[in-house]
C-alpha cells in the first residue's frame, strides 16, 4: 500500500494511490492482523482481484486508483451511513496503466445499531484475456456483520459475470472471543460457476491464541469438497504472526 489521504470533513474524504479495493466487506475492512482465519474466503480470494483464476490478475485485493469516501449521521462514535466511490486502473499492483479499461467500485454500508453493519457493493470491471482483448466482468455483493464484545458473525454473497460465465460465491462464519487470549471460529463457504472451472464447498474450524498484544498463533482445520475432480480434501494450517 502507498497512498495519500485528504480528510477535510467526515462526509467527504479523498484517497489517491495503491490500496485495497473497497468491494465487499472482507477484502478491505478485515486485514491479516484482524482476520479470524489463515485463508481468506473463496469470495475474497477469487472475486476481488486476489487470484488470476477468473480475473487474470493476482493483486492481493489491491489496485492503483482514487476514491471518495465518508460517513453521515453520527451516533455514539460511529456513522450510520458510510460510502466508498472509487476508480482503479484495473491492471493490478505496481503496474502502470496501459489501456483505457478502468474498474469502478461503489459500496454502501449502513450501521443501524452499534455492532451491526449491512453492506452492498458493485464493481464494474473489464478483464484482459486472449492477448489484448477484454471481456466485461461486473459483480455485485451483499453482506452483513454483527461484531460485539464476545461474538462475531459475518456473511456475504457475490454474483460475478465473466463474459458468459456466471460465478456465485458465499460464506457465513461465526465465532466467540473468550476473555483474552482465546478465540474460536467456524466458517462454511462455496464457489461455483457455469463453466465448472471451480465447484467447491469448504468447512473451516479455527482457533486463535494471542498471549501478547503483538503475537498471535492460529490453527485451522478445513474439509473441502471439490466436485470438479470429485474428491474431498482435509487440510491443517498453522500460522504465527508477530509485529515488531
Amino acid at each position: 500500500d502507498l497512498y495519500v489521504r485528504y480528510k477535510p470533513m467526515t462526509e467527504l474524504n479523498l484517497q489517491l494511490g495503491q490500496f485495497k479495493v473497497p468491494f465487499s466487506i472482507e477484502n478491505q475492512i478485515y486485514g491479516p492482523t484482524t482476520f479470524e482465519f489463515i485463508e481468506y474466503s473463496y469470495l475474497t480470494t477469487y472475486l476481488v482481484r486476489n487470484n488470476g483464476k477468473y480475473d487474470g490478475i493476482g493483486a492481493t485485493g489491491r489496485d492503483i486508483g482514487f476514491q471518495l469516501y465518508g460517513g453521515f449521521i453520527e451516533r455514539d462514535g460511529f456513522n450510520i451511513i458510510n460510502y466508498n466511490l472509487a476508480i482503479f486502473n484495473g491492471a493490478g499492483i505496481n503496474i502502470k496503466d496501459t489501456n483505457s479499461s478502468k474498474d469502478v467500485v461503489a459500496r454502501l454500508i449502513v450501521k443501524p445499531i452499534k455492532g451491526l453493519s449491512l453492506s452492498g457493493s458493485y464493481m464494474y470491471a473489464e478483464t484482459k484475456y486472449n492477448g489484448n482483448e477484454y471481456m466485461k466482468s461486473p459483480r455485485w455483493s451483499v453482506g452483513a456483520v454483527y461484531d460485539v464484545r464476545h461474538w462475531i458473525a459475518r456473511s456475504e454473497y457475490v454474483r460475478a459475470k465473466f463474459a458468459e460465465n456466471n460465478v456465485d460465491a458465499f460464506y457465513a462464519l461465526a465465532g466467540y472471543h473468550f476473555e483474552k487470549p482465546w478465540s474460536v471460529v467456524a466458517r462454511y463457504e462455496f464457489i461455483n460457476d457455469d463453466y465448472n472451472m471451480l465447484n467447491e464447498q469448504r468447512i473451516t474450524i479455527g482457533g486463535v491464541y494471542k498471549p501478547y498484544k503483538f503475537l498471535r498463533l492460529q490453527l485451522n482445520y478445513s474439509y473441502t469438497m471439490n466436485k470438479v475432480v470429485e474428491r474431498n480434501f482435509n487440510g491443517i494450517n498453522l500460522m504465527v504472526s508477530a509485529i515488531f
